[in-house]
């Protein structure tokens, strides 16, 4: 255990494939909790499954049935440093299907980061609702927006004020006050503001989601 550092759960949720799993894998590879050996291994894999582009997801996704299907159906636990905390990260399952796993991992959270697709077309969808609701009925204490695919929105501030005013509203009837919500706009297949600042988003003062 890290001496000194407070201990934080963070439960990651949203709807199903929207890129949780990914957005940790990313976190962990570019604050370098996984090494390159891993990284390249879990590429590999993904190419042979025919899933080219799940490597950072595959990190978190280690059931060969979730790897296969590129779906987060259990629950993953994994161990992250910070400069300030040492935290256990969940990631939690989108698809309505394994409902029950996610709320275990609300259940367990102290923080959450709800992960929202930017892609046009995508935005708010039936389970990113639900995820809100959950979270707050059990107890979580603190919730970051992380407004992710910024990449497939041609990184448009736009966009992000869109897709975080349809969270706004949903999140109020959630419980949520949002004045206390973060929100932040990342890529993280591309890596973009996820452990540092992206210049591709110039218009973003705001912090990445390492140092939120």
């Amino acid at each position: 255990m890290a001496k000194g550092k407070e201990h934080i759960n963070l439960v990651f949720i949203g709807h199903v494939d929207h890129g949780k799993s990914t957005t940790v894998g990313r976190l962990l590879y570019d604050t370098g909790n996984i090494d390159e050996q891993e990284m390249r291994k879990l590429k590999e894999k993904a190419q042979q499954l025919g899933k080219a582009g799940f490597e950072f997801a595959f990190v978190m996704d280690n059931l060969k049935e979730e790897q296969e299907r590129g779906v987060t159906i259990d629950l993953s636990h994994k161990r992250f440093d910070s400069e300030k905390y040492y935290f256990t990260i969940i990631d939690a399952p989108g698809h309505k299907d394994f409902i029950k796993n996610m709320i275990t991992g609300a259940s367990q959270a102290d923080c959450a980061v709800l992960v929202v697709s930017g892609n046009p077309g995508d935005g708010v969808q039936a389970q990113t609702i639900e995820h809100l609701k959950l979270s707050k009925i059990f107890g979580v204490g603190q919730l970051v927006v992380a407004v992710n695919k910024m990449d497939m929105a041609k990184f448009s501030e736009e966009r992000f004020n869109q897709v975080i005013e349809e969270v706004k509203k949903h999140a109020v009837q959630a419980g949520w006050k949002t004045d206390k919500v973060r929100f932040i706009p990342i890529a993280s297949f591309p890596g973009e503001n996820i452990a540092k600042k992206s210049a591709n988003m110039p218009w973003w003062k705001g912090d990445c989601l390492l140092e939120a």
